[in-house]
Formats: C-alpha cells, sequence, structure tokens
C-alpha cells in the first residue's frame, strides 16, 4: 500500500545538483529568490525550465507581474537566461544533471564572460540590471514619443479614386 504523499510525488529519475552555485547569488529582492528556488525544483536534466510566467505563477501563488519584475534579476545575475517563451535556462553551476561530471563538463565549456566565480558577480549583476532598466526606459522614451504624430506628416494612405 502507498502513502497519499507517494501518489503525489511526481516520478521523476533522480537527478544530482550543487548547491555551491548558491554561493554566486547576489542580493536580490525576496521574489527573485522565490521565483529561482521554484525553478530548481521545475528543471529537467541540464537545467531547462519549461514554463511560462503565468505557470511560474500559479506555481509561486503570485501574479504574473510580479514573475515578469523578478526574472530580469535573475538573468541580470545570469542565473537564468532566457531561451524562448516558456523556455529558460538555469546556469549550469544551479543546474541539475545526471551526475557531478555532467555539471563539470557544463561549467567548463562557459565563455569566460558568463563565469559566476570570475571578477565581482555582486558588480556584475548591478552593472548589468542598471543596463536592463536603462534599455527599458530608452524602449518607454521611444513608445512615448511614437504616440505623438506631427501635423505634417504625410499620411500613408493611398488616394482612391
Amino acid at each position: 500500500m502507498t502513502s497519499a504523499a507517494e501518489e503525489w510525488v511526481p516520478r521523476r529519475s533522480p537527478l544530482w545538483g550543487s548547491f555551491n552555485g548558491l554561493a554566486y547569488v547576489p542580493r536580490l529582492p525576496p521574489t527573485a529568490y522565490a521565483l529561482l528556488l521554484h525553478m530548481m525544483t521545475e528543471q529537467e536534466q541540464g537545467g531547462l525550465v519549461v514554463a511560462t510566467h503565468d505557470e511560474l505563477a500559479q506555481g509561486l501563488a503570485m501574479e504574473r507581474g510580479m514573475i515578469s519584475r523578478a526574472m530580469p534579476h535573475l538573468v541580470a545575475a545570469r542565473l537564468v537566461a532566457v531561451v524562448r517563451r516558456g523556455r529558460f535556462q538555469l546556469h549550469p553551476v544551479i543546474a541539475a544533471f545526471a551526475d557531478p561530471r555532467e555539471q563539470q563538463r557544463a561549467v567548463k565549456a562557459l565563455p569566460k564572460d558568463m563565469r559566476l566565480d570570475v571578477g565581482d558577480f555582486e558588480e556584475e549583476y548591478e552593472r548589468r540590471f542598471q543596463l536592463h532598466l536603462d534599455e527599458k526606459a530608452r524602449k518607454a522614451e521611444a513608445k512615448a514619443r511614437g504616440k505623438v504624430t506631427s501635423i505634417t506628416r504625410p499620411s500613408r494612405l493611398k488616394r482612391v479614386h
């Protein structure tokens, strides 16, 4: 006879992971930490997380907007990379693998600018997050300018005879 807890737990092949990479996590907002830990529990072998912002929000009992505001912090910290919509890649230092040798190979294959143990990870996070904020402000400014149309601007409509 199985217990209710055994029935509830999804069957997965065991993965190996190291928490040593968490030593390189900069000071993040609490929602970013919660999101990172949730993503670590949802990952596939090699660190791929297949989930939309809505699914991540549902798994954390948060609003989608909170996920959207927390994700740039994880990307700036280089802990998560956005592959495409609904696909995220965890950094190999915090990703789960079938065995430790796979993780070591993945970390060694990283380009130097993606290594967390090179340079000051806290300063790098702050620099990258500021770049994100600057880009966000630039897009907002461009969007605001685009809504103001000039009176002398020629029409794009073609004349119909």
